[in-house]
């Protein structure tokens, strides 16, 4: 059995149990063994994937559903806090500021954490403002952290349709990437965006090539 499976086998037990030394446990292990990336892409995605549909299933209790939720949460704000090898290295080595973050109404920012994550693995520097932000802040912070790029994810057209006409003038200063289920076809048209894959190992890869691409030195 390989560490992917082990992991996802671990974390259920350590859920059902909600054992919170077990789940941490098997968190450091995967991370010891596989990139932070493969852990993402392998394990943290479909985890959380899987919790959304026992819950939509009926088969994952609250109480069982928070304590995944909460529990994986934390472990990815304790590895978004520690600066990532290349900055540690030369702080004041040049890579584009992307800045992260979900409209206002919109609460699912996990997947959102994982991309930020894997940015940042990258070599991206990243400004993650999370769940359930409203778009005015999102407009002053890209311009304060003087973003090269933001992206905006919600499940639902209206966090962005809502905002229509002030996404269209940032969409006009810097580089704007919508991604989640509400970034339809007709909604990134009409804010004026750029829609990211819906795979978000494959939506780190488009942006990263397209911040190279446009910033030329990088």
């Amino acid at each position: 059995m390989n560490t992917v499976t082990t992991t996802s086998d671990e974390l259920w037990a350590a859920v059902e149990a909600f054992d919170s030394e077990a789940a941490e446990i098997a968190i450091a292990k995967l991370l010891w063994d596989v990139p932070l990336s493969g852990a993402v892409v392998g394990v943290v995605l479909p985890f959380l994937q899987e919790v959304g549909d026992r819950w939509e299933a009926g088969s994952l209790s609250v109480a069982h559903e928070h304590f995944a939720s909460d529990m994986l949460r934390r472990k990815l704000w304790a590895l978004s806090s520690v600066p990532p090898q290349h900055v540690l290295d030369d702080a004041a080595a040049p890579s584009p500021v992307v800045l992260l973050a979900c409209p206002s109404g919109e609460r699912h920012d996990m997947v959102l954490l994982c991309v930020a994550l894997m940015l940042r693995e990258r070599g991206m520097r990243v400004r993650f403002l999370g769940a359930d932000t409203p778009v005015p802040a999102v407009i002053s912070a890209a311009r304060a952290s003087g973003a090269d790029a933001v992206v905006l994810s919600a499940t639902r057209s209206t966090a962005f349709t809502a905002h229509a006409t002030t996404l269209r003038r940032l969409a006009q200063e810097r580089p704007l990437y919508v991604a989640g289920r509400g970034a339809d076809e007709q909604t990134v048209a009409e804010i004026g965006a750029a829609a990211l894959p819906a795979d978000p190992g494959r939506a780190v890869v488009h942006l990263v090539g397209e911040l190279s691409r446009l910033s030329g030195s990088w």
